[in-house]
């Protein structure tokens, strides 16, 4: 029986010794990162009545350190009765060669942590271990608050604090007896907030009648400025409601507001362009130069403000010669068929009668008067190959002549024109 006691003594032994061998860690000296000092110490829970050999001296180049250190890093060194502050505890642990050591982070939790007479009201927010070979750093962040008053004028130290860790082996994934790190603790002055000779605690605040009155003022302004805009919002709802029902409300092909100048222009404008592509792809035909002249004729009568045809009829209703088609309203479609009975003798005589344009009309007038002239002859007549080059200069200089015209008709140069009509006044 004595032969099997000093047997299981000396496995003991040797199972000590080997934990103690991965405990010491050679670390490079020119890679290693050493962590803020902290005069803590490391305990090991060694079996009674077993001697704990000595660690075996660091090799040539190596030096040897602990596998954990930790420290506590607070956001003042001075703090009342009530107030909470921060507090940090850092701790850097070994990851390198063969051993890694594993401390138990649960006790490190808010809801575990007790800190006598400190109070932890909650915990800060989790991040990240941050790596850097060959250390490892832990990182938890504590709220606490000191409730009693007894210790006015005094320094009460947050006390020191066990870390259990262990060692394991990268290799096998066996893990040592479980280690402690005694964190010292931290000395923190307690000031008062209430005289010597009163005993409860007062809440110190700094608001004022004047400060109150300021926020009062500022809600009320808010408050007013909120109601305008909802006001406002109600009454551009109003309008967009008005609108949208009035387009369901109409039932009368001829009790429909007509198109304003601006649409007028841009049909116009549509019909040009469609002419010119038809004309570069297949050539000059006597429809196409008539279908110019019918959008040019709409142009004409919308600058000199003469009445437009405007018929609002069903998908049904052809198309006749010198009408054009366009599609107004949203979210009901409607088909419009357009048509003007301007000619180059009527266009001159409304520019000569007294009561013309402003030159920029005038001008694009006249230009949409040389035209229709030579695409006239063209779609009444017999199309040539020689004047296919007087009808394409013709078609672009009225397409630039619409294109100025539908310009002014914009609201931002209306509102010019207006702005300036007022000043002149």
């Amino acid at each position: 029986m004595t032969k099997h006691i000093r047997i299981g003594v000396l496995a003991v032994a040797l199972s000590v010794g080997h934990v103690a061998l991965h405990a010491q860690t050679a670390v490079a000296p020119a890679a290693t990162t050493k962590p803020p000092a902290a005069a803590a110490t490391t305990k090991p829970q060694a079996a009674p009545g077993v001697a704990t050999p000595a660690p075996l001296p660091p090799k040539a180049g190596e030096v040897s350190s602990d596998p954990i250190r930790c420290w506590w890093k607070a956001d003042r060194t001075a703090v009342r009765v009530g107030e909470r502050f921060g507090l940090v505890l850092t701790c850097s642990v070994i990851e390198t060669g063969p051993i890694t050591v594993v401390p138990v982070l649960n006790q490190l939790e808010p809801g575990a942590l007790s800190l006598t007479p400190f109070e932890v009201v909650s915990g800060g927010p989790k991040v990240d271990d941050v790596i850097t070979p060959p250390w490892r750093f832990i990182q938890r962040e504590y709220n606490l608050r000191l409730l009693s008053d007894g210790f006015f004028g005094q320094e009460v130290s947050i006390p020191a604090l066990t870390v259990t860790y262990n060692l394991a082996s990268k290799g096998t994934g066996q893990q040592g007896r479980d280690q402690t790190y005694i964190l010292p603790a931290l000395p923190m002055r307690v000031l008062s907030l209430v005289p010597k000779g009163v005993s409860d605690i007062r809440d110190a605040s700094g608001q004022t009648f004047a400060s109150v009155e300021s926020r009062r003022f500022r809600a009320t302004t808010a408050t007013v400025t909120a109601w305008i805009s909802f006001a406002f919002a109600g009454v551009l709802g109003l309008f967009a409601l008005a609108r949208v029902v009035g387009q369901f409300r109409v039932k009368s092909t001829h009790a429909v507001k007509p198109l304003p100048a601006a649409s007028l222009l841009r049909a116009s404008l549509g019909v040009l362009r469609q002419v010119k592509e038809d004309s570069a792809r297949a050539g000059w035909t006597s429809e196409l130069s008539r279908r110019a002249a019918a959008a040019l004729r709409i142009a004409a009568a919308t600058a000199l403000g003469k009445r437009v045809a405007q018929d609002f009829v069903t998908s049904d209703m052809s198309e006749r010669d010198g009408q054009l088609t366009v599609f107004t309203g949203w979210p009901r479609r409607r088909r419009v068929l357009l048509s003007a009975a301007t000619t180059p003798t009527t266009i001159t005589r409304e520019l000569n009668n007294g009561h013309g344009p402003d030159p920029r009309t005038r001008s694009s007038a006249e230009s949409i008067a040389q035209a229709l002239g030579v695409l006239g002859a063209a779609g009444y007549g017999r199309a040539t190959p020689e004047n296919s080059a007087a009808l394409d200069t013709a078609l672009e200089d009225s397409t630039e002549a619409v294109r100025r015209l539908r310009s002014g008709t914009l609201w931002p140069r209306r509102a010019t024109a207006a702005m300036r009509a007022f000043v002149g006044l």
